[in-house]
């Protein structure tokens, strides 16, 4: 699905960035260009890469509990 329309950038784009470690709007903005004309995408873009950073933690977690076992 398009999250920025106006410069093509879909939520897997957004998804792969905060899996290559882009870990806020302003990085994921320098890298994909999300909400750099209109911005109206601006609040969804943000609430998309908090839940990405949410579900990276909670992953990094799991494998650091296991680590620790």
């Amino acid at each position: 699905m398009y999250v920025c329309v106006c410069n093509a950038v879909t939520d897997k784009a957004i998804q792969q960035a905060v899996q290559q470690g882009h870990d806020s709007f302003e990085a994921i903005q320098g890298e994909l260009s999300v909400g750099t004309c209109c911005g109206r995408c601006k609040p969804f873009a943000c609430e998309l890469i908090d839940q990405c950073l949410e579900k990276r933690s909670a992953s990094h977690a799991c494998c650091y509990a296991e680590a620790c076992a």
